[in-house]
């Protein structure tokens, strides 16, 4: 059987693609999934019955990310705050590189939410690829963190989000904290 990473994100992507290396096939995250070319690979490998994965990543830390992307991009100004960022129509980006690097995860895949085999929580990331590995008798391939925050290592998540901000990301990303189980509080961190 053969797979297929759908490349979403925000979500440790670049770590995930580089893991695939060049016998694993991946999508481009920065076009939808429903355009060229990720529609046709994607219904390629359907119609083959391929193993299709994916990761996901917590709201919490994912919309900081998608925050800094987004002013290192110059999708927003350098002086847009992140609860600035968190009130905008994120579908109103000129370019669907910056809407597709700051909806929300289950929003991006829902064409395809369905046919998902694997959605990998980037927190686990290793062991979950380890798995992979072992179920498809794949050699054991180095998981080297690409673009890795260093967020956390500079300021606590609970130094930036007030009652304010944490309301605002479980508003902008509600989709996410259902669809992939992950916990409302920002205590579990």
């Amino acid at each position: 059987m053969s797979l297929l990473y759908l490349r979403t994100a925000k979500t440790a992507s670049s770590t995930v693609n580089a893991w695939c290396g060049a016998d694993i096939k991946t999508t481009f995250n920065k076009r939808f999934l429903w355009e060229a070319p990720n529609q046709p690979e994607i219904e390629t490998a359907l119609a083959k019955k391929w193993y299709l994965f994916t990761t996901v990543r917590n709201p919490f830390t994912r919309a900081i990310s998608c925050w800094r992307q987004a002013n290192k991009a110059a999708w927003i100004r350098n002086e847009v705050t992140f609860k600035d960022f968190l009130n905008l129509d994120f579908n109103s980006f000129e370019s669907s590189w910056a809407i597709t690097h700051t909806i929300p995860v289950a929003e991006y895949l829902e064409p395809y939410m369905d046919k998902i085999d694997n959605f990998i929580k980037i927190e686990n990331i290793t062991e979950e690829l380890r798995k992979i590995e072992k179920k498809f008798n794949l050699k054991q391939r180095e998981v080297k963190k690409y673009n890795e925050s260093r967020y956390m290592d500079d300021k606590s998540l609970k130094d930036v989000y007030d009652d304010e901000a944490i309301q605002m990301v479980l508003d902008k990303y509600s989709i996410d904290f259902e669809t992939f189980n992950y916990s409302k509080s920002i205590v579990d961190i």
